[in-house]
């Protein structure tokens, strides 16, 4: 069934290439083509909203970011206490990345060519700035900007690797569950020795 033309939005757009990474596992077979007809529309149709297929990839990056973002939120505001909450946001990104694998892919392991407009590449610093700021708050404001994006950085390249093998199947345990409670013990300890090193 065609779509009218005032029926395609840049939201249906995204949220349609979002539905198609899903069911193709990452962007391979998700096209501009691919796209339009999944909408109902022309292909030519989409140039009213993006200039390339790169952009609405970018945008649904950022989209993805966003959707992460909501998650940490919603999960760390009934956390009282600041190192709690910094817990409760490795926690959300972890359950997140393991809710979708394949949008997890998109933002870590696949090439995008272009570059993002500036409205996305403001939103692809926003969580590791909002993690540095959780981390600094539950540091009791012992960590500097630049310690604390360090801290961050070695703690996320820990969790990442992690879930490369979880959703590649290289862990070493079948059971999610325990991996994943073996990961958040693991992001813990390694969180206080690094924070332990920052204060000596």
């Amino acid at each position: 069934m065609k779509r009218a033309k005032n029926d395609v939005s840049k939201e249906l757009i995204i949220e349609t290439t979002l539905r198609l990474i899903e069911q193709n596992k990452g962007l391979k077979n998700v096209n501009l083509r691919g796209i339009a007809k999944e909408i109902g529309c022309a292909h030519t149709n989409i140039y009213n909203y993006f200039n390339s297929f790169d952009e609405i990839i970018w945008e649904t990056l950022g989209q993805i970011l966003l959707k992460m973002i909501d998650h940490v939120e919603v999960n760390v505001v009934s956390t009282a206490n600041d190192e709690e909450k910094f817990y409760a946001a490795l926690e959300a990104i972890l359950e997140f990345s393991l809710m979708h694998p394949e949008w997890y892919r998109v933002v870590w392991f696949e090439s995008i060519d272009g570059t993002p407009t500036a409205s996305t590449a403001e939103i692809l610093v926003r969580p590791m700035e909002g993690l540095n700021n959780l981390l600094i708050k539950a540091s009791g404001g012992m960590l500097t900007e630049e310690k604390a994006n360090t801290v961050a950085n070695i703690l996320h390249s820990y969790l990442h690797g992690e879930v490369c093998k979880m959703i590649s199947d290289r862990s070493p345990t079948s059971c999610k569950e325990e991996t994943c409670v073996r990961i958040l013990s693991n992001l813990k300890q390694l969180y206080r020795l690094l924070i332990k090193e920052e204060d000596q």
